[in-house]
């Protein structure tokens, strides 16, 4: 039989022959941290993490970790593919960015940006935040604090998270490190919303960590704080304001459907109606990107948990994921009697990121329009000059060009965004050139409804 002596107020392990070993820890719970001067480890270095290591990086040099080796091979060559930050504040930012975890054992605040996802079935993948979970409890040193950003369903960081970080720390929450959770809010290619500019809300597991997380945060937020009752009302707040969003574009997209088969335009419609003070503003779209078609999801889930069926959030997933192919059928209606159907046509899809001015594609709703409009036989081409494309997406058979003049003329133009490119590029003359005269034009945005493009088109927007 064998004891580790206790001294002083450190931890230690007291094991018996055949007895599992039982860490003991100490009953006074480690200081936070001086939240004025606090270096700060983000991992996840995408649209969320970066804007946060640079603005953390004024007060203390910050670290910046992430698995993906090109992406830190950018970052130290002063290069933002996001372009959420300029390249001036990358290359003069008091950050050091690195593929190593073992970088996170100097940092006095550890907040999480990883990615949240579904797998090929909706279900919630965690993977991501359980990997991200384990490096932090392997690394991470004592009296560190631990902030999740990422979205989550409630309860996630405290039941999900945090006995993985426990596990492989071989220490306490609220005793020998501390937990926080403060959802992004980050709004991608918004110039006029910027992270300084838009509210955060924070959460700590006690009223300790909540206070401390107001005064880290207002290192970089300058729009204020929001100090939320728990970390499990946090997590569900920043999961209700992307369902809500979900949920009324999913109505304008179903009466966009409606609409249509009567003979009106739902962007009428909806001028009309906003004409009333207390209408909200929404518009029919492919609705894709990393949160606002995925976090829904996260709630079924979770109401499939607590035996809810959800049917609301589930049937906007439904409306939203049903308009590339309502599209489709747009286009094959439109097409001229003499050119009828799509077998063997050729349509040009201007847009493949899954939002305005921003380069992200995943999970953009593009790649199952372009995949319906092969699987009727047409020839696609895909021009989109700011796109970046790092992972695959879907859109099988389509020809990603570089000059949309080079392929023409097309038996169809669909337009999904309303990138500046595109208004700067396109002009009716320069339209007209791409196409066969009355062939559909699909302008999701009404980007391009000009007497020039519309007599020679067979046009149409929502």
């Amino acid at each position: 039989m064998g004891m580790t002596a206790v001294k002083g107020t450190e931890q230690h392990i007291v094991q018996d022959a055949g007895v599992k070993p039982v860490r003991l820890v100490r009953s006074e719970p480690v200081a936070f941290p001086d939240p004025a001067t606090a270096r700060v480890a983000v991992i996840g270095l995408g649209y969320v993490g970066l804007p946060l290591i640079l603005g953390f990086a004024k007060a203390s040099r910050a670290i910046g970790f992430d698995i993906n080796e090109p992406k830190i091979a950018q970052l130290l060559s002063g290069i933002d593919f996001t372009g959420e930050v300029s390249n001036t504040e990358l290359r003069g930012a008091d950050a050091e960015f690195t593929t190593s975890p073992e970088s996170l054992s100097q940092a006095d605040v550890v907040i999480v940006c990883v990615p949240t996802p579904v797998n090929s079935h909706n279900r919630p993948d965690y993977g991501p935040l359980i990997a991200a979970s384990k490096t932090i409890g392997k690394h991470m040193k004592r009296g560190a604090v631990v902030v999740f950003e990422s979205t989550v369903d409630p309860g996630t960081t405290g039941d999900r998270c945090l006995p993985v970080i426990e596990l492989h720390s071989g220490m306490k929450e609220g005793v020998d490190f501390h937990l926080g959770y403060s959802p992004e809010r980050i709004n991608p290619a918004d110039p006029t919303r910027k992270l300084p500019d838009i509210k955060k809300i924070v959460a700590g597991s006690t009223p300790a960590g909540t206070e401390f997380l107001e005064k880290l945060y207002s290192r970089v937020i300058k729009a204020g704080l929001f100090p939320a009752a728990s970390i499990r009302v946090a997590e569900a707040a920043k999961i209700l304001e992307n369902t809500q969003r979900d949920v009324n574009i999913a109505l304008m997209n179903q009466m966009m459907m409606l609409f249509d088969k009567m003979g009106i335009r739902s962007t009428d419609v909806i001028a009309a109606a906003g004409s009333k003070w207390n209408f909200h503003h929404y518009r029919p779209g492919l609705v894709g990107g990393h949160c606002i078609a995925v976090d829904p999801y996260y709630l079924v889930d979770s109401g499939r948990r607590h035996g809810l069926a959800m049917e609301l959030v589930a049937s906007a997933r439904a409306v939203n994921e049903q308009t590339p192919g309502f599209l489709v059928e747009k286009v094959e209606e439109l097409m001229p009697a003499s050119r009828h159907g799509l077998d063997g046509k050729k349509v040009l899809v201007l847009g493949r990121s899954f939002k305005e001015d921003c380069p992200d594609t995943r999970n953009s709703k593009t790649f199952p329009l372009m995949d319906a409009l092969w699987n009727r036989g047409a020839e696609v081409y895909n021009f989109d000059p700011i796109a970046f494309d790092d992972h695959f997406e879907g859109g099988r058979g389509a020809k990603v060009i570089d000059d949309p003049a080079a392929a023409g003329p097309y038996d169809a133009v669909i337009v999904t965004l309303a990138h500046t490119c595109f208004r700067q590029q396109f002009d009716a003359e320069s339209l007209r050139a791409l196409a066969h005269k009355h062939a559909p034009l699909i302008d999701m945005r009404g980007n391009f409804e000009d007497v020039g493009v519309t007599d020679w088109f067979s046009y149409w927007r929502p």
